[in-house]
């Protein structure tokens, strides 16, 4: 055997040999430093489970407190925590709902556009405070119209501001 041969063979059992303990032990031992790292991930996750739950409680806590603050409940419908929210409204600000008349209901793919429309009575400033509660406030829809209008009481003889107010609420199914 020449020298030129012993180093080709030397060269193919290196090589030979560089497979082989890769097969048997460096694969073996790289997949279970996948799994190693794949664990330590899922258990760092579980670790703080308890805290993320913890969080979760007081997040929940604040949004009902927030729920309540606002009086809207959801065991009653929209259309009753409106009502509501108007009357009491009204109540504290010298207005009179006139009419709330039953929603339109538009249903479109997968979102239902409900408006409500309903009427009050009452000063131009009290009525723009009711809007603005309404839709920055109470967050309750969008303002889709507003139309004032005066009218006149002939047994009285005196004038008041009538406001027909559309809210409508986008939800999806």
């Amino acid at each position: 055997m020449t020298l030129v041969q012993r180093n080709i063979m030397l060269g193919i059992g290196f090589l030979a040999l560089l497979w082989l303990s890769y097969e048997f032990s460096f694969s073996k031992t790289i997949q279970v430093k996948k799994n190693y790292s794949e664990l330590k991930k899922e258990s760092e996750i579980f670790s703080n489970i308890s805290q993320k739950l913890l969080t979760l409680k007081q997040q929940d806590k604040y949004y009902d407190s927030i729920l309540t603050s606002k009086k809207i409940s959801f065991e009653t419908s929209f259309q009753n925590n409106l009502l509501s929210t108007i009357n009491s409204f009204a109540d504290s600000s010298n207005i009179t709902v006139i009419s709330f008349d039953q929603p339109h209901l538009f249903d479109l793919d997968n979102t239902i556009t409900s408006t409500y429309s309903f009427s009050v009575k009452g000063s131009f400033e009290k009525i723009t405070r009711l809007l603005f509660k309404l839709e920055q406030e109470y967050k309750l829809g969008k303002i889709v119209s507003v139309n004032y209008s005066k009218k006149k009481n002939y047994r009285r003889n005196s004038v008041y501001l009538e406001c027909r107010i559309l809210l409508q609420q986008i939800t999806q199914k």
